[in-house]
Formats: structure tokens, C-alpha cells, sequence
């Protein structure tokens, strides 16, 4: 194993170990210490990998955004059918639990005004989900089985931040029906593309 190749293990290693903690204690808990702890290795060798905490920090919440995002794509290619496509999005979008990584991607907006790295990562992933919804109603409307009564981008951009919103009231400790806040804005979808949902 060459050395590039034992250093790319290492470093995967070092931002598995921060998502294990920010997952457990919340990421405004994570600290080179607690990293290094984690990871069975010295608070020494985190910042040989990483030159800052905020470098290791960007790193994770960049591997959790991608992989958010991957699943979300996953899904829009591979349900044909723009409602049924729109559906399995939104369900996506509200799981039944809150996951650690999940966590880890809303408690990070909190960084922001400290860690200004991350605008950009929160930035894409939200661009992105715009677009795979963007991109779905667009089809849908092109075949005929959606009527956006505004524009499609308005539609897109709404869906996401419901989503948002709703995966914010676990966090903040409010328990509604994850059914529910589905429905909601299957609600909200079905009325702005004038279909049944």
C-alpha cells in the first residue's frame, strides 16, 4: 500500500470518527480532542491529516451532504413516473427518524457565521435538491400529468425548504407524525401542480 493510499485511509478514518461523535454528542461537541479519542489516535496525528478542526469538519459534513444527495438522485433515476417519482422524493426528504448524519448536516448550519468553508457545501446540496425536484416536475408537467399553477422553480424551491423545516422539529424537540408532515406537503405539491398526489 503506497503512502497517498494509507494517508486517504487515515483521513477516512479521522472524519469517520468525527461523524461518530457529532452523531452521539452533536457536532458543537466535536473537538480535536474528542476526535483524536475516537479514533484511537493522538490530537497530534488528527492535525497532521487535518491542518485545522474546521478543515476535518468541512470534510464530514461534505461526505454526509454527498451522500444525502446520492440518495435523492438514486431515487429520481430510478422512478420513472413523475408522481410516483415526486412521492418517493418527498419521502426522502422526511424520514421516520432524524440520523445521526442528518444531525450532523442541520446542526453545521449553526457553524456557519464561525465556519463561512461551509456556505458553500449547504449551498449545493440545496441547489441540488432544487434541481432533482426542478427536474421532476418539469417531466411531469411536460407529459401532462402536472399543472404548476407558478413557476416550476418556485415549486421546487418550496418542497425543499418544507422538507427542511420538518426534519428541523425533531431537532428542536417537537414530535409531530413524520406521516403527517409528509402528507403535508404532498399537500402543498398537489395543489401547486393541480394533480392528484
Amino acid at each position: 500500500m503506497n503512502q497517498s493510499t494509507r494517508q486517504a485511509q487515515r483521513r477516512d478514518a479521522l472524519v469517520a470518527a468525527l461523524r461518530r461523535v457529532a452523531g452521539e454528542r452533536g457536532i458543537l461537541q466535536a473537538n480535536v480532542r474528542t476526535v483524536a479519542a475516537e479514533a484511537d489516535v493522538s490530537a497530534g496525528s488528527v492535525l497532521y491529516y487535518f491542518p485545522t478542526f474546521d478543515d476535518l469538519v468541512a470534510a464530514a459534513v461534505e461526505g454526509v451532504l454527498e451522500e444525502f444527495y446520492e440518495r435523492r438522485r438514486r431515487i429520481a433515476e430510478e422512478v420513472a413516473d413523475p408522481r410516483e417519482r415526486l412521492r418517493a422524493m418527498i419521502d426522502a426528504g422526511i424520514p421516520d427518524e432524524i440520523s445521526s448524519d442528518l444531525r450532523i448536516v442541520y446542526e453545521s448550519i449553526a457553524l456557519l457565521p464561525e465556519r463561512p468553508q461551509l456556505r458553500p457545501l449547504h449551498r449545493s446540496i440545496v441547489e441540488r435538491q432544487v434541481m432533482l425536484y426542478r427536474t421532476t416536475l418539469e417531466i411531469g408537467a411536460g407529459v401532462g400529468v402536472f399543472r404548476p399553477r407558478t413557476p416550476v422553480a418556485a415549486i421546487a424551491r418550496n418542497l425543499v425548504a418544507l422538507e427542511d423545516s420538518y426534519d428541523m422539529y425533531p431537532l428542536i424537540g417537537l414530535g409531530l407524525d413524520r406521516d403527517e408532515c409528509r402528507r403535508a406537503v404532498l399537500d402543498y405539491a398537489a395543489l401547486a401542480l393541480d394533480c392528484e398526489l
